[in-house]
């Protein structure tokens, strides 16, 4: 039961990465319907801005990792105003714009490893690394901070999408393009917007990884991929959805390898992800959807 439990924990602590990642690639996919690959760049961009704010500009942790959500920001901001609007007003379909995305998430990722090398990279984080004994569970502070993170993230997201003007514009674009537009709202602009949240929001998982195991030039694709099974499993359009459906995932791997050797972990997840989806293709709080591509 011990280690049910630590397993558990374990989980919830890896699904609040997960997340944070799901929130920002599922407001992006869900208002835009830009099937943004290049967001697991984004993911690895952060990390390395932190790394190089705290190791080659000797900021302190905090001001350092400040820095890179806001540079994360500008960076996805920079992706939609410079890649996919310019190839939009040329008439390019969505398939072209996913062609685009992971061209420019390979380009990313390797001149990453051309200037820092591919070796994992890991921050300093001070006493964030002890442990914590939560009863038969052993975990540090900076899972903690994971977790927390996750649910602000989480609650300031949902709040404003619900109070704020902006947030309520990306919500009538997320809902009806056509009938943003009629009312007078400027789409180009809320695209550039939800991409400066999504990839905001995102951002600190990427640095928390930094800070836990060290990060690399590619681990991205990664969770960039997660991300979006979550979000599929929560429901394309739903903020709770892909949070539910982070978690949900995270502890079907860890809880997977309790009875199953773990390099059966990513098979776990995916042979039950393609389940789900045949059975519930909506996800858990999905909207119907009439038509779509890539």
């Amino acid at each position: 039961m011990d280690l049910f439990l630590q397993l558990a924990a374990t989980g919830l602590v890896v699904g609040s990465l997960y997340a944070l990642c799901a929130l920002g690639w599922g407001l992006i996919y869900g208002t835009t319907l830009h099937f943004h690959v290049a967001h697991g760049a984004v993911f690895t961009l952060a990390a390395y801005y932190a790394y190089a704010g705290q190791k080659l500009l000797g900021l302190p942790l905090a001001l350092a990792v400040a820095g890179a959500i806001v540079a994360a920001a500008l960076s996805g901001l920079l992706i939609d105003r410079f890649i996919y609007q310019p190839l939009e007003r040329r008439g390019a379909i969505r398939t072209t714009l996913f062609i685009a995305s992971l061209g420019l998430l390979i380009l990313i990722e390797n001149l990453l490893a051309i200037v820092f090398k591919p070796d994992p990279l890991r921050m300093d984080v001070g006493r964030l690394a002890d442990a914590v004994r939560i009863g038969p569970v052993f975990l540090t502070w900076l899972h903690l901070l994971s977790v927390a993170t996750a649910l602000t993230g989480y609650l300031a997201l949902m709040a404003f999408l619900k109070y704020s003007l902006w947030g309520q514009a990306i919500r009538a674009v997320s809902s009806s393009p056509e009938m943003a537009r009629t009312v007078g709202i400027d789409l180009r602009r809320v695209h550039l917007l939800t991409y400066a949240v999504g990839s905001a929001i995102s951002a600190p998982a990427g640095i928390l990884v930094a800070m836990d195991v060290g990060t690399d030039p590619y681990r991205g694709t990664t969770y960039v991929l997660l991300a979006s099974v979550a979000v599929i499993l929560g429901g394309i359009g739903s903020i709770p959805g892909a949070l539910l459906g982070a978690f949900f995932l995270a502890l079907l791997e860890n809880l997977g390898v309790w009875k199953i050797a773990s390099e059966w972990q990513s098979t776990i997840s995916f042979g039950v992800f393609l389940l789900f989806i045949v059975l519930w293709p909506r996800g858990f709080f999905g909207r119907k959807v009439q038509s779509a591509e890539i």
